[in-house]
């Protein structure tokens, strides 16, 4: 399989090296890379062309913090409709959620997941080809893009426990290190940021949940047009379309895709996915951006995500946030 990676996150290279004075340009051609395609937001690079720039940047510019300044670099539309869809999560939790869930739109090479344990959340971000040795430019600008993302909705006073990078340490360490200012690790294959959860859960004042519901939509049609193939993104939208009828069943969802239940079962599996898993993580965001809605009531958002009874919504929302629905939109209307 041949991964790819949006072209704007190439700009970012490509506006570092001009702004030194360098031919960018030229460094481009010399990786096989049209510059001319930075200019559409949508194009998408060769992995193994992209790697090939990240060696060539390092060697051309002889910095150690090329990839801080990189990293630095981001923006929102850096990261297309996700970057947006980010911004206006409710929750940084929520936020690392949809970004290990359409992580792909960035670069389908890597495989982002997130987990909870105690107090601590860690996400992680592992390679589809074990076989990839990646640049330890990229990996900074990459690892100091998440960090800036996280600052930019809890202030700059934030930072990651501890930080897990897939490379041995070298001069562009310390740089990284400092700017960072979290312990790091060093391991195989791994990018792993461990997170307090009291900051993770922490309601944003920032949050936007009609904005991140577009954008997600954005972010979810982008990902069926680089992956038709993608069963799980299918089963998400029939079930985000079918949930007010309440007639959410495996079977309906196979029957829409004109696939038997057992086919729609082994396609999941084989993207690490199961149709319960896609249900409850299509109602628990949806729920999170209905409560802050204070023009729906809970009657009628329980509608929405498809339960028969409030009390099953209850149920679930006690499941999900550890506290029923009345209580937690109070807690996410006095965070504003």
């Amino acid at each position: 399989m041949a991964f790819t990676t949006l072209s704007s996150w190439a700009l970012l290279v490509w506006e570092e090296l001009h702004q030194r004075g360098l031919d960018a340009d030229a460094l481009f051609h010399q990786a096989g890379l049209d510059p001319a395609r930075l200019k559409d937001p949508n194009a998408r690079f060769p992995v193994e062309k992209l790697h090939r720039m990240w060696v060539a940047a390092r060697e051309l510019t002889h910095d150690p913090a090329l990839g801080v300044a990189i990293g630095l670099r981001w923006n929102p539309t850096t990261f297309h409709a996700l970057g947006y869809a980010w911004l206006a999560s409710s929750t940084l939790a929520e936020a690392f959620h949809r970004l290990a869930r359409y992580g792909r739109l960035i670069s389908d090479q890597y495989q982002g997941e997130l987990t909870l344990a105690g107090m601590e959340y860690r996400y992680r971000l592992t390679p589809r080809n074990v076989e990839a040795h990646p640049d330890e430019a990229a990996v900074a600008a990459y690892t100091i893009a998440l960090v800036k993302m996280c600052r930019m909705l809890l202030g700059e006073g934030f930072s990651p426990l501890e930080i897990t990078l897939p490379v041995a340490p070298g001069p562009g360490i310390l740089p990284l290190e400092i700017n960072l200012r979290a312990p790091l690790k060093f391991g195989d294959q791994l990018l792993e940021l461990v997170l307090a959860r009291a900051d993770m859960e922490k309601p944003l004042r920032s949050a936007n949940p009609e904005l991140s519901r577009m954008n997600e939509q954005i972010a979810v049609k982008h990902l069926s047009q680089l992956d038709k193939d993608s069963v799980g993104l299918q089963v998400q939208n029939r079930i985000a379309d079918a949930l007010p009828s309440g007639r959410i069943t495996e079977d309906d969802i196979a029957q829409s895709l004109h696939l038997s239940q057992r086919t729609l079962q082994r396609r999941l599996a084989e993207e690490g996915q199961s149709f319960g898993d896609i249900l409850q993580n299509t109602r628990r965001e949806l729920a999170q951006n209905y409560l802050r809605d204070s023009q729906l009531s809970i009657n009628e958002i329980a509608y929405l995500l498809g339960f028969s009874e409030q009390a099953n919504f209850t149920r679930a929302c006690k499941r999900w946030f550890g506290q029923a629905p009345s209580e937690y939109r109070r807690q996410l209307a006095e965070a504003v």
